[in-house]
């Protein structure tokens, strides 16, 4: 009988030696491998989308950031399927559609394995701003005024128009916005603010000649010159004449302390909204009413504030 290894016996007189040589069959098979440590598929996951709120009339393009996506997977928002696109195992594209204002779940859904997951958070739906109030909404024709508007989603404005026409604002605070008027016939015109979404808010301010505004009262003003003192102003308007300008400077916009005042000889008048005076000593105080409890000007008063612009608003 063949053996599957030939065997070679020498034998000596002083041993014996066995050499053993190996024959041509197979191998033995290797160990088998332990279940759970080979390769395995990406897990699935959802981790984000971008962007994370949008207009609540739709049409804002989003997408999803994850892991083991797959062609075929679904996309639900608030459990309604809707269209999507799966670009590659980590990135689906979709269109939000319109929904009414709040957060809602967004969630991918495997159609094989049934496997969902939803993005974090959910997705935001913004509803259109809504203006509660514009301080003040009557303004000089000669424009100037500020205005503050505040009411809901005001802060996120992307664009204000005044009669059709974009005027410059900033937020502030973040919840507002804050604007100069500019100058416009006398009326009533629109004011819009637009959101970012292309959403609007509409309100209306009206323009009147400063000739018709009552300028008569106690005003509180506030000075600043070319040096860091501010000064506090106190300006006593009656039957249409500025009757006293007191001044306070202040240092480190803290401590004001009061200081000599100009004296008023003759008292400037109020004409057409507007008075200017100038007196001995090089004193010079102007001022323009801008809005019914709104004026400015400009002062220089060696004792109070030189060659300063100041602002005040009527005391209540």
């Amino acid at each position: 009988m063949r053996s599957r290894s030939l065997a070679r016996v020498v034998m000596a007189t002083l041993g014996v030696s066995v050499v053993i040589t190996p024959g041509c069959g197979p191998f033995p098979p290797g160990p088998s491998p332990v279940p759970g440590t080979g390769p395995s598929p990406t897990r699935f996951s959802v981790q984000s989308i971008s962007p994370r709120e949008g207009s609540i009339v739709g049409a804002t393009v989003a997408k999803i950031t994850g892991t083991g996506f797959q062609a075929g997977d679904t996309v639900t928002v608030d459990g309604i399927r809707v269209d999507a696109t799966v670009l590659d195992v980590a990135t689906i594209s979709l269109t939000m559609p319109a929904h009414a204002a709040g957060n809602v779940n967004v969630t991918v859904i495997n159609p094989l394995s049934q496997a969902q997951a939803s993005v974090p958070g959910g997705f935001l739906y913004v509803g259109p701003p809504v203006i509660s109030k514009m301080v003040p909404n009557t303004g000089s024709t000669a424009g100037g005024a500020p205005v503050y508007i505040t009411g809901t989603r005001v802060g996120s404005t992307a664009t204000v128009t005044v009669d059709g026409i974009v005027t410059p604002f900033d937020t502030w605070p973040s919840t507002d916005v804050h604007l100069l008027m500019p100058a416009h016939a006398a009326g009533t015109v629109e004011v819009i603010v637009t959101d970012r979404w292309g959403q609007a808010a509409r309100g209306e301010f009206t323009y009147a000649s400063p000739a018709t505004f009552d300028f008569n009262g106690d005003w509180q003003a506030w000075a600043q010159g070319p040096s860091p003192a501010g000064a506090v102003l106190a300006l006593t308007i009656r039957d249409n004449i500025v009757v006293s300008v007191s001044c306070s400077v202040c240092r480190n916009g803290v401590t004001c302390d009061p200081v000599p005042s100009p004296t008023l000889d003759p008292q400037p008048v109020v004409a057409n909204g507007e008075f200017s005076f100038a007196g001995s000593g090089g004193v010079s105080i102007t001022g323009k009413i801008l809005s019914p409890n709104y004026a400015s000007g400009s002062i220089d008063v060696a004792s109070c504030v030189s060659r300063g612009q100041w602002t005040a608003n009527r005391k209540q």
